[in-house]
C-alpha cells in the first residue's frame, strides 16, 4: 500500500513478540521431544531421529535468533520494498529442522505454514507468491535429495504426496494470510483517515465554541459545569470544568419552577448584568442546561450600534436629497439680495444666508462620517503632510500667519492611514483650537511625537480657557455643541475617523488640547 499507517508498527511489535514465544516454544519442545527420544534411545526402545551435532548446532543458531529478536525487535519490521529477511531466516530454519528431522515425510514440515503466515503479516500482505515460492524451493530441494539418497527406482508415492500437499497448504496459507493482511491494512488505512478527520472536526468545533461571542456554560442539575468556553471563562474566571458551582442558582431555580426547555432572562451574575438563554439538552439520559450569556452592557453597544449605522444610511440618504432643495434656496436668497437696500431685510437675507451655510456644514461632516469605512490607507510622512496643511490652513486663515507653534521629534515621523481621513481630522482640530485661541503668537501648539506600542501622537493645543469640566464629558457627542453657529459633529466626526483608521482622539484638560495618535508606519 501507498499510504503508510502509523498504526502498523505497533501491531508488528506485538506479532514479533508473539513470534519469539513461537518460537522459544519450538525450540523448547524439539529439545524436549530430543531429550525423550534420546533416553528412549538408551533403552533401546527407539531409533534417534536427530543427529546430536547437527542438532545443537541448530538449536545454538535459533536461541541466537531469538535473544537477538529480543534484543532488537524492530530489525524484524524492515521497508515494504523488500520482502522480509526475518521471515526467510525463520523458513530456512524450519526448513533445516526438516531436513535433521528425515525430510519432507517427517512431519516438521507442518511448521513452515505459520511462520509462512507470519513472513505476509510482516510484509503487510506483499510478497506472499516469493514467500511460497520460497518454500516450494526448499521442499523440492528436501525431496530431490530424498529421492536421490534412496535411489530413483525406490520412488515412495506417500513422499512425493506429502511434498505436493504441503507445498498446496504453504500456497494456500501465503495468499490467505496476504488477503487479510491486505483488508486490515485496508481498514487501517480508511479508520487513520477517519480519525483525522473526525480530529479536524473536533478541532474546528473547538474554535467554534471558543471563538463564539457569547459565552457558553453547560451545566447538570446539580452545578457540575460539563463545558465552558474561553468568552464565559473572561467572565467568570473562577469557572472550572468538571466542578460544581452555586453561580448560577438563580437561572437553576427559574429552570425547575417554569419547566421551560428554551428561555431567556437577565440576571446579574457575579456583579455582571447578562442576559442569559437557556436550552435543555439530554446526554447520556441526564437533563443537562447550555447556557449562553452575553454582558447586557455588550447587548446594549450592539444595539447601539445598528441604530447608528442605520441612522447613518438614513442620514446619507437625507443629506443627498436636502443639498439640491439647499441650493435653490441659497440661488434664492442671493438673487433676492441684488436688488434690496432695506437694512432690515438685508439683515434678514444674511441670517438666512448663515444658517443655509451651517446646514451645508452639517450635510459635509455627515458626509464625510459616512466615508469612514471607505479607506485609502497609505504611509503619510508627517512632516510632509504638515507642511503642506499649514500652508492652507493660512491661506483660509491669514490671521492665523506666524501664530502656530510646531514641535517634531528627530526621528521619522511616519503613519499608517488614509491621507484624506486625516486631513478632516487635523482641520477640525485646528479650527477648534483657532477659534477658542486668544489668537496672539502664542495661539496654538501643535506636538509631533512617538509614542510607545508603535505609535505617534498628534497634540493640538490652544492657549484659551479650555473646555468646563461639565462639558468635557460631552465633547464627541454627535450635535453637541456650545456655540450658535456650530454643528456639534466636527469632534464626533474626527473621533470616528480616528478610530476608523485604528487610531484614537481624546481631550487632554491637562494641556488643553486634543491628542490623536496613529499606528506608526512599521517598516520605514
Amino acid at each position: 500500500m501507498k499510504n503508510r499507517i502509523n498504526d502498523w508498527p505497533q501491531y508488528l511489535d506485538r506479532l514479533a513478540a508473539l513470534l519469539n514465544i513461537a518460537r522459544m516454544s519450538l525450540l523448547f519442545s524439539i529439545m524436549t521431544f530430543y531429550v525423550l527420544t534420546q533416553s528412549m534411545d538408551e533403552l533401546g526402545s527407539a531409533v534417534p531421529i536427530f543427529n546430536k551435532i547437527e542438532l545443537y548446532s541448530w538449536a545454538t543458531l535459533y536461541a541466537f535468533l531469538i535473544l537477538f529478536s529480543m534484543l532488537v525487535p524492530r530489525w524484524q519490521n524492515q521497508q515494504d520494498a523488500l520482502p522480509n529477511v526475518n521471515a526467510v531466516v525463520d523458513i530456512t530454519m524450519i526448513a533445516w529442522l526438516m531436513s535433521m528431522g528425515g525430510g519432507v515425510g517427517s512431519g516438521f514440515g507442518i511448521l513452515l505454514l505459520p511462520f509462512v503466515g507470519s513472513a505476509c503479516l510482516f510484509s503487510r500482505g506483499r510478497y506472499p507468491m516469493i514467500y511460497a515460492g520460497y518454500v516450494t524451493l526448499l521442499i523440492i530441494i528436501m525431496t530431490w535429495l530424498q529421492i536421490s539418497r534412496d535411489g530413483f527406482e525406490n520412488i515412495s508415492m506417500r513422499v512425493c504426496t506429502i511434498a505436493v500437499t504441503l507445498i498446496a497448504a504453504v500456497y494456500f496459507v501465503a495468499c490467505l494470510t496476504a488477503y487479510v493482511a491486505t483488508s486490515l491494512a485496508r481498514s487501517q488505512n480508511l479508520q487513520y483517515q477517519q480519525s483525522q478527520m473526525l480530529d479536524s472536526y473536533r478541532h474546528l468545533l473547538d474554535r467554534a465554541f471558543n471563538y463564539v461571542q457569547e459565552g457558553v456554560v453547560v451545566l447538570d442539575e446539580s452545578g457540575l459545569v460539563w463545558l465552558i468556553n474561553r468568552k464565559a471563562q473572561n467572565y467568570f474566571p473562577m469557572l472550572v470544568a468538571d466542578t460544581r458551582t452555586a453561580l448560577f442558582r438563580q437561572v437553576m431555580q427559574y429552570w425547575h419552577t417554569e419547566q421551560k426547555n428554551i428561555f431567556e432572562m437577565n440576571c446579574t451574575l457575579n456583579g455582571w448584568p447578562m442576559r442569559v438563554h437557556a436550552r435543555l439538552l439530554q446526554e447520556a439520559n441526564t437533563p443537562l442546561l447550555m447556557l449562553s450569556m452575553r454582558s447586557r452592557t455588550e447587548v446594549d453597544q450592539e444595539a447601539m450600534a445598528i441604530k447608528l449605522a442605520s441612522l447613518g444610511q438614513l442620514t446619507a440618504n437625507l443629506a443627498h436629497e436636502i443639498r439640491n432643495p439647499m441650493s435653490a434656496v441659497r440661488q434664492a436668497n442671493e438673487l433676492l439680495q441684488e436688488e434690496e437696500h432695506d437694512p432690515v431685510r438685508l439683515k434678514l437675507f444674511h441670517i438666512v444666508d448663515n444658517n443655509i451655510g451651517r446646514i451645508d456644514k452639517m450635510l459635509e461632516d455627515i458626509s464625510m462620517l459616512n466615508k469612514r469605512d471607505k479607506k485609502n490607507k497609505q504611509a503619510i510622512d508627517l512632516r510632509v503632510f504638515w507642511s503642506a496643511f499649514v500652508q492652507e490652513f493660512v491661506l483660509i486663515k491669514p490671521q492665523a500667519v506666524n501664530c502656530i507653534q510646531l514641535e517634531v521629534d528627530s526621528a521619522h515621523l511616519i503613519v499608517w492611514c488614509d491621507s484624506v481621513h486625516l486631513q478632516q481630522i487635523i482641520w477640525n482640530l485646528m479650527n477648534n483650537a483657532w477659534r477658542h485661541s486668544l489668537q496672539d503668537k502664542e495661539a496654538i501648539r501643535v506636538v509631533i511625537q512617538k509614542q510607545a506600542q508603535q505609535q505617534i501622537s498628534i497634540t493640538v493645543i490652544d492657549n484659551g480657557a479650555g473646555v468646563s469640566t461639565e462639558n468635557q464629558l460631552h465633547l464627541f457627542e454627535p450635535f453637541f455643541t456650545t456655540e450658535a453657529s456650530g454643528t456639534g459633529l466636527g469632534l464626533y466626526v474626527a473621533r470616528e475617523l480616528a478610530q476608523a483608521n485604528h487610531g484614537q482622539l481624546n481631550y487632554r484638560p491637562q494641556l488643553n488640547g486634543f491628542e490623536l495618535t496613529l499606528p506608526r508606519m512599521v517598516n520605514e
